[in-house]
């Protein structure tokens, strides 16, 4: 495989998505990545040959974004891997994954997706606890799966006579029948928690800027003890204040990154998002994205 092909391979993926790597055994690789509408980033189909694609903590370093991708598998197979679990997607089937933390994808044959983008705020009032159904797999050829995915193809299909703007103003929608058919998907006693720390994850979202958020008030209010509100949270793998804190260090990223932004200080998106000491800040920060706040946002 030449140097200049896994590079064009590798802008396109950059550009489409999120800053990742891929890798492959095939000495005739093959990858192309192409706008369902032109000029828009929000959805896209992928063909390629046999390779694995990985976003790292690295990367997450270099390039912190939020979305949720849902792959639809619509030729060959492939897996998701992502929180700890594995999905073999069939033709037919679709998965998701989440760019604020790390996931492989990986295909051991040609395959063809479509992959719809959606920012992560458009599923969090409307998808149980996203981190519990990543990396799943879910049949689009069954209930509501069909009504979701049909949607896509369709949208796919007349992506020629569409917008970005179009494609923008159909996200509610669009997140809300992929949120029904996996929410109609989903079995077993564990729901009834997954709901719960959904709803303390609003919540805390709602309050983030605050500097005095109090874990033992958000348990108050959700009707349960601080002991428990630290159960929920150990699916995560983060207990609540580190979740906070990650929740806040990523917006703080993302506003010091944006040219909305620029002429704001550090000091000052720090403590709009809750950060009223700005010494631990500026620890955490650089523990967290390798580099101090202002390094990160002059890109270096």
């Amino acid at each position: 495989m030449s140097r200049d092909t896994w590079e064009v391979w590798r802008e396109q993926l950059w550009s489409r998505f999120v800053r990742l790597e891929s890798t492959s055994s095939d000495d005739g690789f093959f990858g192309h990545v192409s706008a369902a509408v032109p000029d828009s980033c929000r959805l896209s189909t992928v063909h390629s040959t046999t390779q694995v694609t990985e976003r790292t903590a690295a990367h997450l370093r270099r390039d912190p974004q939020d979305y949720v991708l849902f792959a639809l598998q619509i030729e060959g197979h492939g897996f998701i891997e992502q929180d700890g679990r594995q999905a073999r997607l069939e033709t037919g089937d679709f998965g998701c994954y989440i760019t604020d933390r790390p996931y492989r994808l990986a295909f051991d044959s040609p395959f063809r997706q479509i992959i719809l983008r959606l920012p992560r705020d458009r599923l969090a009032e409307r998808l149980p606890c996203l981190s519990q159904v990543t990396a799943r797999r879910f049949d689009g050829r069954a209930k509501a799966g069909m009504l979701a995915t049909g949607f896509i193809h369709q949208m796919v299909e007349n992506g020629a006579d569409l917008t970005d703007t179009i494609l923008r103003d159909m996200e509610t929608a669009t997140a809300q029948m992929f949120a029904t058919a996996i929410q109609q998907s989903i079995e077993g006693p564990g729901d009834a928690q997954i709901q719960r720390l959904d709803r303390v994850k609003r919540r805390l979202r709602a309050q983030l800027r605050d500097p005095e958020l109090d874990l033992g008030d958000i348990a108050t209010a959700e009707a349960m003890s601080l002991r428990t509100l630290q159960r929920l949270f150990q699916t995560e793998g983060l207990s609540p204040s580190q979740w906070v804190a990650e929740q806040r260090l990523t917006r703080v990223a993302g506003n010091l990154r944006d040219p909305a932004h620029a002429k704001r200080s550090v000091t000052d998106i720090a403590l709009s998002w809750g950060f009223g000491d700005l010494s631990h800040f500026s620890r955490a920060f650089r523990q967290r994205f390798g580099t101090s706040a202002r390094a990160w946002r002059s890109g270096n």
